[in-house]
């Protein structure tokens, strides 16, 4: 069905309402659940299909976003219009989904390096506290929460099930990697005009944004909460060791 009116088809998201902390603990359940399994050394083949079918679920949530949006809203030019204005792929959240699904994959040490950081430290706060304007009796809902928890349960399945471990210098190199986003997603807003990771201005109220100063100093707070959580996840993460893994050739295990 594509609805006229913008507002017309709103069910009102309920913040820690009862869909939405049984997203959350779904999410904490799953993610014990999975890194559990991975931990007791399963069968090889059985646990590349999960890898693959979590890959798979990462990118299909993402890649749902615009087509969802063209369903609702038509394709027409105001349909166009939705997706330029919130559904490109270009928030931390996508990103992370897109580099999680390859390291799931092909166990790349780096990559799952930059995803767990940014999905525990950066997705997490859209799983908290999302910016979302549907509730659980629109398919957007199920979909948001699909990539918003399936991106912390795969950074934790990774590093603490498979143990595919931050290694030395990942504070450094997560510094350049996210630097690197933010001039790249900035320079793309500032041509598109549209304001994609929330980096050229405040998203709108109700999230952990609002207690971080205004524009453009939010940003300094911003990076400062980020490095610190990523300093943090550094320090409980599995340290590396040499024991390979099963099933992803050439990658090692944690101590």
């Amino acid at each position: 069905m594509i609805f006229s009116d913008y507002y017309s088809f709103l069910a009102q998201f309920q913040l820690f309402g009862i869909a939405h902390l049984l997203a959350i603990l779904v999410t904490f359940l799953t993610a014990f659940a999975l890194t559990r399994y991975a931990r007791k050394s399963p069968d090889p083949k059985i646990l590349k299909r999960v890898r693959y079918t979590m890959a798979v679920l990462l990118v299909t949530a993402v890649s749902l976003d615009p087509v969802l949006t063209l369903v609702r809203y038509g394709t027409g030019s105001f349909g166009w219009k939705m997706v330029v204005d919130s559904t490109l792929p270009l928030y931390l959240c996508d990103v992370a989904s897109f580099l999680l699904a390859y390291a799931l994959v092909t166990g790349s040490q780096r990559i799952t390096e930059i995803g767990f950081l940014w999905g525990l430290a950066g997705t997490t706060q859209g799983l908290i506290t999302p910016i979302l304007l549907f509730d659980s009796s629109n398919v957007e809902f199920y979909v948001f929460f699909l990539q918003h928890g399936g991106v912390p349960i795969t950074a934790i399945f990774l590093v603490w099930g498979l143990k595919i471990v931050p290694e030395k210098g990942a504070l450094l190199r997560i510094f350049f990697w996210s630097w690197g986003y933010m001039a790249i997603v900035m320079t793309i807003n500032w041509i598109i005009g549209r304001n994609y990771g929330f980096l050229n201005g405040l998203p709108n109220p109700g999230t952990l944004f609002d207690h971080m100063g205004p524009y453009p100093y939010y940003l300094i707070t911003l990076q400062g909460i980020a490095f610190t959580l990523y300093f943090i996840l550094l320090k409980i993460a599995p340290k590396p060791s040499t024991e390979k893994l099963p099933g992803i050739s050439g990658k090692t295990r944690a101590s």
